[in-house]
């Protein structure tokens, strides 16, 4: 899917409703420094998935994010992202406001529990009794909550409400 501001593009893991959605979830590359999308009414989550860190300058406010660590911020913030280390990819999660809700966790160990799970780093999970390698990036998507026990790794658990 191409961005709103046509900076790039995201690869969509799911999302609720149509062309105007409730909620969404997507992998985006962020290949080069520049502004984010700004999206009225939408409230935004993201954690890095790659080793690289991103930058992003928040209405003006400076935070860098590591692989693993979750930035939340309003889809009318200016938002300004900035590559220290090179290119890196994002996990999103974008919530219509007032129509939905969600959070995004990582989780290390134990059980993740989430209707959405993603790698965040090469991880080793027991879904259903069966152990499964995912790298960075691979999703589990479901209808209702899974739960995982995470053997190594680290897992993104994404609990959406619509």
């Amino acid at each position: 899917m191409p961005w709103a501001n046509g900076r790039g593009t995201s690869y969509e893991i799911a999302r609720d409703g149509g062309d105007v959605w409730n909620w969404r979830v997507a992998i985006a590359p962020i290949v080069e420094a520049g502004p984010f999308s700004v999206l009225a009414g939408v409230d935004r989550q993201l954690v890095v998935i790659d080793p690289a860190p991103l930058d992003l300058v928040i209405d003006g406010s400076r935070l860098h994010l590591r692989r693993g660590e979750v930035s939340r911020f309003a889809g009318e913030a200016l938002v300004d992202a900035e590559l220290p280390e090179g290119t890196t990819r994002d996990l999103g999660l974008m919530i219509r406001r007032g129509v939905a809700s969600g959070s995004m966790m990582v989780v290390s160990s134990g059980v993740a529990t989430g209707r959405i799970l993603v790698a965040v780093e090469k991880s080793v999970v027991v879904v259903t009794g069966e152990s499964v390698v995912l790298e960075a990036g691979d999703a589990l998507v479901g209808d209702r909550n899974e739960q995982v026990e995470i053997v190594s790794g680290l897992i993104c658990a994404l609990e959406i409400t619509s």
